[in-house]
């Protein structure tokens, strides 16, 4: 009987501390705010923001691979490098850990007769180079025109939820012509 007693009371005892644990610490709200200071810390600090997370987002937000994203973005920084100045590409490099290792990834593809007169035209010209690159390094890549401006998309609200709001808007501003 008296064992019977010192189980029950053991369980009740167990049960209530359990409970209290549960209730008093609400992990996910620590995590999330834990989060958001390191984030703001770091943006304070100079720290470029993990862009592995923002290729995997959009890898699956567009169900294409991440290497596939990875040299698209590539792409894209290649023709936003090529349409802005060095100052506001920059802001970019910045914020994007390893700007070069994308930029390296984009596929190198042959200009075209049509793509070699562009070079002659000045700012027009230099756009329609930029979207005839673009065509031809995606069409490599097997990303269809629709995917295009969702990758875009994923890349600029990544950059701006991370912290980099200017360096979003510099590289809309080298996308403007799209």
């Amino acid at each position: 009987m008296k064992l019977s007693i010192i189980c029950l009371s053991a369980s009740l005892a167990l049960t209530s501390l359990i409970s209290m644990t549960a209730s008093a610490i609400d992990l996910g709200a620590i995590t999330k705010s834990s989060t958001d200071q390191l984030k703001a810390a770091a943006k304070d600090a100079g720290v470029p923001l993990e862009t592995n997370a923002m290729i995997e987002y959009a890898a699956k937000q567009l169900n294409l691979s991440e290497g596939t994203v990875a040299a698209s973005f590539g792409s894209i920084l290649k023709v936003a490098q090529d349409n802005l100045s060095q100052e506001n590409f920059a802001l970019i490099s910045k914020a994007v850990p390893d700007t070069q290792s994308y930029l390296d990834k984009a596929p190198k593809v042959t200009k075209s007769s049509m793509s070699s007169l562009f070079s002659n035209a000045g700012d027009a010209g230099k756009k329609a180079e930029s979207v005839d690159y673009l065509n031809s390094a995606f069409s490599k890549l097997g990303v269809s025109s629709e995917q295009v401006p969702g990758l875009i998309n994923s890349f600029t609200a990544y950059l701006d939820n991370s912290g980099y709001k200017d360096a979003a808007a510099v590289l809309k501003q080298g996308l403007s012509f799209l």
